[in-house]
């Protein structure tokens, strides 16, 4: 596996930008996400004429597996969360988010949806992902910003990050391992509760839109 030397420090410009001006900070943390996520169903129950594909299904487990593996690790401290998908990029549940809806449209077949998530997931999420790396690098400080350095945000390295960079920034060894109680805690439970009801509404949409058609 390849490693990175003591010294290596990987440069990201998206680093440097600025977090989100206050109205637009305003604007995403209300009910944006709310109504996206209705319009997204509206929008399925629009284009769902077919019973979902399996590549689609696939996909959106994917999603929902990648949602479920970080909150096993993900604990609320004075440590960043590095084990886990934390050490393949900062924001593993925002991805297995985005994966779920992309697997979702996939499964309904409807290319145009699936283009008009990724667009509208990118500029909410990014402005969103901004405000709360502001938040996290007061409350961690140095440990984040390394963090950072050998991390990306959102798509995942091909390898993890470095361990002994990892134990770096966060020391904690039980940290490092997956935890049952923790992902209960932290109710992953509910992204296959969700992977099962966005693929069993793309199955009934269809059906709907197919028994609608024999009566006409």
């Amino acid at each position: 596996m390849p490693q990175d030397s003591g010294s290596y420090q990987p440069y990201r410009p998206e680093e440097n930008l600025a977090p989100p001006p206050n109205w637009l900070r305003g604007f995403l943390q209300g009910k944006t996400r709310i109504v996206l996520a209705w319009a997204f169903v509206v929008w399925l129950a629009w284009v769902a004429r077919t019973p979902p594909t399996w590549p689609g299904i696939a996909i959106c487990f994917l999603g929902a597996t990648f949602r479920y593996w970080a909150s096993g690790f993900l604990r609320k401290g004075s440590r960043p969360a590095v084990g886990g998908p934390y050490a393949f990029c900062r924001n593993p549940l925002y991805l297995g988010t985005w994966v779920m809806a992309v697997g979702t449209a996939w499964a309904a077949g409807d290319w145009i949806l699936l283009a008009a998530v990724s667009i509208v997931f990118a500029f909410v999420y990014h402005f969103i992902i901004l405000d709360e790396e502001t938040k996290l690098k007061k409350i961690f400080g140095p440990s984040y910003e390394l963090y950072v350095q050998y991390v990306p945000r959102f798509f995942p390295r091909l390898y993890p990050a470095p361990h002994a960079k990892l134990l770096e920034i966060n020391p904690e060894p039980a940290h490092h391992l997956f935890s049952h109680q923790l992902a209960h805690a932290n109710k992953a439970f509910e992204a296959y509760l969700s992977f099962a009801g966005l693929i069993a509404g793309v199955w009934v949409f269809s059906l709907v839109w197919n028994l609608y058609s024999y009566s006409v």
